[in-house]
């Protein structure tokens, strides 16, 4: 790798680490950005603070460092693609160093050009064609060619007048080398040359494939391919520099030069018979869809949906707040699919696990990828587009006949990108009179056909020519009346444009002439001189020779002189020839700049380009004035300058000097404080290892609550000092002195004093030799208090403290637990008389009952009056510690004798454990109802009441009971049956979720299955039997303020019809002496949604019990009759009054919006042009009057947008377009909204309660 020239091998090393510095330096990266270029490069943040901290302030250095590890491949550079130049240039543009990134790439493509110079230099082969063909690329300007040309007939010179220009473009663009090399890859003799470019380029910046560029073109012609015309049709297109305009244009295009944007792109023609192509997959897309969605209502709950799409997006699930019904959050789920992409709608019916709904959406990708391989078929899209050259990315321009809607013009856009994989540009043919024609032909005739043109012109201006090109020049157009007058004054010039072209054409025909003559001439002298040579060698013979030979002497060289006579007389005519030629040539030039003189003398143009000439030649005579030696202000100028130079040095050198004498002030300065730091951090570090941090407990004297909190003191403090740390830290200064406390060695895990810490024992100590010196301790310090006339108990090591309750067994009371402090040593005896003194019982008849946790058994209770054992063996048994410590004590001389299985201890116990505690709500008293406390039958206690509210006499009672959780919940019927004075038969029990909503219990379950402290009620009535159900039963009545009032319960059997169950409701009905009547044929029974009326049930089904239902009176008949019958609610909307109708309803037969707009004419008396829909998913509708006419989406008859009738229920508003908006006072306006907002406060309450109901 050399020193100055940036590295061409993909993979850089160790050794180029001076070229890489001296490459980022050039292209002006900061060198104190080194720490995140660093990361960039998947270097490690520990190996960066490494060298940071190795070279503090020297970002120099740390970037030296940081580019040394990345050549060095260290940490994770590999996974980056190890290290190259690609990856520092990614690396750099993933900083935001755009423009460095971009001078790294721009040296390095020019090192690659000046690499393959010397290759080029010697192996390029038709430079002329070539430069033609960058000229095409807009690369080469028209001088740079000229500069190619006169370099003939010297191919040596052709290619370095070649490479010359070439190297200027790529200094002034280096991405022009791409351009290069592909124009070289299209002649067949430089295809190495140019694939070798190529793959330089691509080892250090790989190019990325699109696959689709969709683009609107508008306003230019059609270039036909065959020169096919058509009289009314345009293709609209990308304007370039010029105008566009509807002119007809006839585009001449050199063959020899590579395409241009618009001629490198393949035009398919898409014809408006696809669109029912089109047509026909959407309406399988929209039937898809519509069957999915139905099938979707039946089995999906609205919060599960939910959940799982708010993890698709965060704008999706912006959008479902505001949806409280299945058809909103689907409507949803359809704006996120497409034609080519029904992935989100797929997750859902796979997620939910609904076969039926898979079957659609099988089918429908079938009929897709058919369509698929049809329109590829058609379009030819697979195919091979030979005509698009590599210079230029590959298009494909679909030419439509016709305009498609934006929504159906970007599914096909999406079908075809998918389909072919090319890029795709959409144009469209408007209706025009112009048509334009291409041709081609060899650069070789371009001045022929310019002459050719321009003498036939006439005649392609009678026929209507608008404009005429020959490759980038415009050689005539036709333009409006109001340009006429400067078109006559400039073409002239254009006239002189055309002959320049010819001239130069004429003179480079000439050249080639020239020099194949010259070469003819010295071809010839050669021939010449050596038959001169041969002359005489042939008289030196002769004159050696006899007089005799001077016959064959005359002979032989008659005709050798003529043969040199006639040589000479060719030369002399080809030499006469050859200035003839270049007299010719000069008396052309001469006479062209005589017509250009004399033609554009009086033109505007020639004027100012005079005036123009005389201020150029002005500035050219100052400028070569200024630049001379004597110009006086520029002597002045350089005088200063160099004083001021003088005085800059000066006043750096100072600086210098001065920011050196500082630095080492500053760096004194931080050593010291450094020192004085490390210093400051030894000692806190050697007196915190010296500190003993304890957990500190303490029971308060007033709240009597365990508080915590967590004491450091130093080791050396005696006990006194940290006794008065800990009081303070309790801070129990205002209710106990300190006298009265102590600090108590205390077991965290099992709550056992251990040691007790008196001050006349331990006071002369420190707390380091009392618990000796540790980071952590697994005990903690108890601050234990002490009544006035109380003395402190002394603890050991292997103190216990016990809980003991004692059990009343007279009234079955259990006692609260209390502490007791015990020894390991004790025996039974031992322990109970301790029990016996503490709590004045008699130790002799004393039942001792342990609480014991076996593993797998769950809690069971040990009698253990009579073991001998300690204490230590007891809490220990089989080598597992019991924790719990819980121990019931009950003194009864009669109870005593009993085996402890048949004893009340027994009995009391056991229920305390397996029991739990109900609320329930009881309904007033019946005269049967009689009160007990507690049922004890001789297999134990059932039910104990706590607590009874006596106070409300004639309502509903609130009891609270322990039961035993073994028990069914039939023999909790039976227990409540004396409280309630119903036999169990005649009431059930409910249990009332946290929602307030209730839940019928069955008669079989376990009260193991519900949770301690759960709330019941009792409600009158028959218990549910097996196969049935019950309903709640609500109103509707869609034009009441009440609409959805509750009317009653029902129990249905399994299997119940429809029309059964309606018969059942009127009975009820009439028997619980509710005021509405029903008729069989005029009342309709649907689905309920929290508060929105869904599906209809129809006479014939059985009924669904599992829902709440509503119960619609109507007016007439049932009308609808079979499931592909549509129910929909109608409000008409008055603008000219600001009011809505009452609310109507329409059966549709099918729910297309054409059918439903018809017949909502027919309904209402408007004409169909007129009539307007906006559609609300569900009822109630929770829309202000003062917001219809603006919140709302209007449709028609002409909309190209279905309404979206889908769903049982919703709610549809018309009006006539035909009125307008009335202007309302502020009096109306706010009495209109008065009367609104009670409408949707109460609609707002009915949902509110609806929604605790269901949760």
């Amino acid at each position: 790798m050399a020193t100055h020239q940036t590295c061409l091998d993909s993979t850089v090393s160790i050794d180029d680490l001076v070229d890489v510095l001296d490459l980022l330096k050039r292209c002006g990266f900061p060198k104190a950005n080194w720490y995140e270029l660093g990361l960039r490069l998947r270097l490690l943040k520990s190996s960066l603070d490494v060298i940071e901290k190795n070279h503090p302030h020297d970002v120099s250095r740390c970037m030296t460092e940081c580019l040394s590890q990345w050549l060095g491949r260290a940490d994770n550079v590999d996974s980056r693609g190890g290290a190259n130049l690609n990856s520092l240039s990614v690396a750099l543009r993933s900083m935001n160093e755009t423009a460095v990134a971009e001078k790294l790439k721009h040296h390095v493509l020019i090192n690659i050009f000046n690499n393959r110079h010397t290759v080029l230099s010697q192996s390029l082969c038709d430079s002329v064609g070539i430069a033609w063909l960058l000229y095409a690329e807009c690369m080469l300007t028209q001088e740079a060619v000229s500069r190619v040309v006169s370099a003939s007939p010297s191919i040596p010179n052709q290619r370095e007048a070649l490479l010359t220009a070439v190297k200027e473009a790529v200094q002034t663009d280096p991405n022009s080398l791409h351009t290069f090399a592909n124009v070289l890859c299209t002649i067949s003799t430089n295809v190495s040359l140019g694939q070798t470019i190529l793959d330089d380029i691509s080892k250090y910046f790989p190019t990325l494939e699109v696959n689709v560029v969709p683009e609107a073109i508008k306003d230019l012609d059609v270039a036909t391919q065959d020169n096919a015309s058509t009289n009314e049709t345009k293709i609209p297109a990308t304007c370039n520099t010029q105008s566009c305009g509807t002119d007809t244009e006839v585009n001449s295009d050199l063959s020899s030069q590579p395409v241009s944007s618009d001629s490198s792109q393949v035009e398919v023609p898409f014809p408006k018979h696809l669109f029912v192509e089109f047509s026909s997959l959407r309406t399988s897309y929209t039937r898809m869809f519509y069957n999915v969605c139905k099938i979707l209502k039946r089995n999906l709950d609205v919060d599960d949906i939910k959940e799982f799409l708010s993890y698709y997006s965060t704008a999706l699930k912006r959008k479902m707040e505001s949806c409280f019904d299945l058809s909103c959050i689907l409507y949803l789920v359809k704006d996120e699919c497409s034609l080519t992409n029904i992935e989100l709608l797929h997750s859902v019916v796979e997620e939910m696990n609904i076969t039926e709904a898979e079957e659609h959406i099988k089918a429908y990708r079938a009929e897709l990828n058919e369509f698929y391989k049809s329109i590829s078929i058609s379009l030819c899209l697979k195919e091979k587009l030979n005509s698009v050259t590599h210079m230029k990315c590959e298009l494909v321009t679909l030419i439509f006949d016709w305009k498609p809607e934006e929504h159906v013009l970007e599914e096909i856009r999406e079908i075809l990108s998918k389909v072919s994989g090319k890029l795709l540009i959409i144009k469209y043919i408007d209706t025009s009179t112009s048509i334009s024609v291409t041709c081609s032909f060899p650069i070789s005739d371009v001045g022929f056909t310019v002459l050719r043109m321009m003498e036939n012109i006439h005649i392609l201006m009678g026929q209507g020519l608008k404009k005429l090109t020959i490759g980038n020049l415009t050689l005539w157009r036709r333009q409006d009346i109001r340009q006429k007058e400067l078109k006559e004054k400039d073409q002239d010039l254009l006239q002189c444009h055309t002959e320049v072209i010819i001239l130069e054409e004429a003179e480079y025909k000439l050249r080639d002439a020239i020099s194949s003559k010259e070469k003819e001439a010295i071809k010839l002298t050669q021939v010449i001189s050596a038959l001169r040579v041969h002359v005489h060698v042939c008289e030196e013979n002769l004159a050696s020779a006899q007089s005799d030979t001077e016959s064959i002497k005359e002979i032989e060289e008659k005709p050798l002189y003529e043969e040199l006579t006639v040589l000479s007389s060719q030369f002399n005519e080809i030499k006469e020839e050859n200035k003839e030629m270049s007299t010719k040539l000069s008396k052309m030039k001469v006479d062209y700049l005589r017509s250009l003189t004399s033609n554009i003398t009086d033109s505007a143009a020639s004027k100012v380009r005079r005036g123009m000439a005389f201020e150029i030649d002005d500035c050219k005579f100052h400028l070569e004035a200024m630049t001379r030696p004597d110009y006086q202000p520029l002597a002045d100028n350089k005088r200063i300058i160099e004083k001021l130079q003088e005085r800059i040095t000066l006043m750096n050198m100072e600086l210098i000097t001065e920011r050196e004498h500082n630095e080492k002030i500053m760096n004194d300065i931080k050593d010291h404080l450094k020192e004085v730091e490390n210093k400051k951090q030894r000692k806190n570090k050697h007196k915190t290892e010296e500190m003993c941090k304890f957990s500190l407990y303490c029971n308060h004297p007033v709240t009597n609550e365990l508080i915590t909190s967590s004491l450091k003191v130093h080791k050396d403090e005696l006990l006194l000092t940290v006794l008065d740390k800990a009081y303070e830290l309790m801070k129990l200064a205002p209710h106990v002195p300190i006298e009265r406390c102590r600090l108590v060695k205390y077991d965290i895990k099992y709550e056992v004093m251990n040691q007790s810490f008196d001050l006349d024992e331990f006071g002369h100590l420190t707390i380091g030799q009392i618990v000796g010196v540790a980071r952590y301790y697994s005990f903690g310090l108890f601050l234990e208090t002490r009544k006035v006339d109380e003395i402190f108990k002394k603890y050991n090591d292997g103190g216990i403290n016990l809980k003991i309750s004692v059990v009343d067994l007279s009234t079955g009371e259990v006692g609260p637990a209390k502490p007791v402090r015990g020894e390991e040593g004790w025996t039974v005896g031992e322990l109970k008389q301790h029990i016996g003194e503490l709590f004045d019982i008699d130790s002799s008849c004393m039942r001792l009952v342990m609480k014991e946790n076996v593993y797998r058994s769950g809690t069971t209770f040990r009698d253990i009056s009579d073991v001998g054992i300690t204490l230590e063996k007891m809490l220990y048994r089989g080598g597992m510690f019991n924790p719990s410590k819980q121990f019931y004590a009950s003194s009864d001389p009669k109870d005593y004798q009993k085996e402890y299985k048949y004893s009340l201890m027994y009995r009391y116990v056991d229920f305390l454990v397996y029991s739990i505690q109900l609320n329930i709500t009881l309904p007033p008293p019946q005269p049967e109802a009689t009160h007990t406390t507690t049922n004890v039958t001789e297999g134990g206690i059932i039910m104990k009441i706590i607590s009874i509210d006596e106070e409300s006499k004639g309502k509903e009672r609130k009891v609270r009971v322990q039961v035993d959780k073994r028990i069914t919940l039939a023999q909790l019927k039976e227990e409540l049956v004396p409280l309630i004075g119903v036999p169990a038969t005649g009431f059930r029990l409910c249990r009332i979720r946290h929602t307030n909503e209730e839940y019928e219990l069955k008669s079989f379950e376990i009260l193991r299955n519900i949770m301690h402290q759960s709330k019941l009620i009792v409600r009158l009535g028959r218990p549910l039997g097996k196969g049935e159900h019950r309903i709640k039963l609500y109103l509707l009545q869609v034009n009441n303020a009440d609409f959805c009032k509750f009317m009653m319960e029902s129990i249905v059997a399994e299997g119940t019809l429809v029309r059964e169950f309606k018969k059942q409701i009127i009975e009820e009905a009439k028997a619980q002496g509710i005021d509405y009547i029903l008729e069989l044929d005029k009342m309709r029974l649907r689905g309920k949604w929290r508060v929105s009326p869904s599906i209809v049930y129809l006479d014939h089904e059985v009924i669904d019990t599992t829902k709440k239902m509503y119960v619609e009176p109507l007016k007439g008949p049932e009308k609808i009759k079979n499931r592909r019958q549509m129910q929909v609610y109608v409000i008409r909307w008055r603008p000219s009054q600001c009011s809505v109708d009452p609310i109507e309803e329409m059966i549709l037969d099918k729910d297309y919006q054409e059918h439903f707009i018809k017949k909502l004419s027919e309904f209402s008396a408007v004409p169909v042009e007129h009539i307007c829909c906006a559609l609300i998913n569900s009822f109630p509708v929770e829309l202000s009057c003062l917001h219809v006419e603006n919140k709302l989406k209007w449709y028609s008859i002409t909309s190209r947008y279905s309404l979206g009738l889908y769903d049982y229920g919703c709610v549809v508003y018309y009006k006539d377009n035909r009125e307008t908006m009335k202007e309302l006072t502020d009096r109306e306006r706010s009495e209109i909204q008065e009367v609104e907002e009670a409408r949707l406060k109460r609609i707002r309450e009915y949902k509110s309660q609806s929604y605790c109901c269901l949760y």
